[in-house]
């Protein structure tokens, strides 16, 4: 059994490196948005092929969530102040669809997307318990549907701007969720189960690369892709009295995983100069 102390070090190195992942992106941040700042003060590049443009855009995509850590299928989630088990599946590749809306000044632009998939999510087999359960009770495998969103704000720097083929990176945070139906178990005090829907939540950060033609300066293609590393560490369920965010409390630990993987994409984008 793992002892108070235990589980408070490992909350402590958890804790930290959160706030390691936090620094970076914002010194990161920061040294993009001086390097767009010192773009604009020096007016720019004469012979680019665009200098300013505000655009809307539609992207195929294709998401992965790592299947190492918590996303095994092997592992749940308990509410110390319910009853209910949220279970944690592994979750397939699969394709998707996202909408941006962006703005470019000279090498520089700031992007917001949203991004959707329909993956398949797979349980067990595992060994679950409760507080109203007198012994662990087995999960056979399982497969249901896990619907992956993201909120992303990304920073991009272009390369060879006097061209209509421009290479671009990327660097930005995502805010991901991921909704897994038929993942919760609520068991009350008399031990009847009700079946419902589980949200996970957490923080990521993009780090990408990309190539974009420009047809016209207000009409463009783009394909690329990036890695996600991403930390899930709040669960919601849909049935039990708590309604709000929890922290992950994983097989008896408070604590995250990483829930990394890579997004690639394809689309193409509506310019006004």
């Amino acid at each position: 059994m793992i002892c108070q102390r235990d589980m408070e070090t490992a909350l402590k190195v958890k804790m930290k490196r959160t706030e390691h992942k936090f620094f970076l992106i914002a010194a990161l941040l920061g040294f993009f948005l001086s390097l767009g700042s010192n773009a604009k003060a020096d007016g720019g590049n004469p012979s680019d092929y665009l200098h300013s443009r505000t655009y809307i855009g539609a992207v195929g995509t294709s998401v992965s969530v790592g299947n190492g850590g918590i996303f095994s299928g092997q592992n749940y989630s308990s509410l110390t102040n319910a009853y209910e088990i949220d279970l944690i599946p592994s979750i397939s590749q699969n394709f998707g669809f996202g909408l941006l809306v962006g703005h470019r000044e000279e090498a520089y632009a700031l992007e917001v997307s949203y991004y959707q998939s329909n993956h398949t999510a797979s349980f067990g087999p595992a060994s679950v318990t409760s507080p109203t359960m007198s012994a662990p009770t087995s999960v056979a495998f399982g497969q249901d549907t896990a619907v992956y969103n993201s909120i992303n704000l990304d920073f991009k720097r272009y390369f060879l701007t006097e061209l209509q083929l421009q290479p671009f990176i990327n660097l930005g945070v995502s805010f991901p969720w991921i909704v897994v139906y038929n993942a919760a178990a609520n068991f009350d005090q008399n031990g009847n189960m009700q079946i419902g829907s589980v949200t996970l939540a957490g923080l990521g950060l993009n780090v990408g690369i990309g190539v974009e033609y420009y047809i016209t300066p207000n009409i463009s293609v783009m394909a690329g892709g990036y890695e996600r590393w991403a930390s899930f560490d709040q669960s919601q369920g849909s049935i039990s009295p708590v309604v709000q965010y929890n922290r992950l409390n994983i097989n008896g630990f408070t604590g995250s995983d990483d829930g990394s993987g890579l997004v690639f994409m394809v689309g193409t984008t509506v310019g006004f100069q």
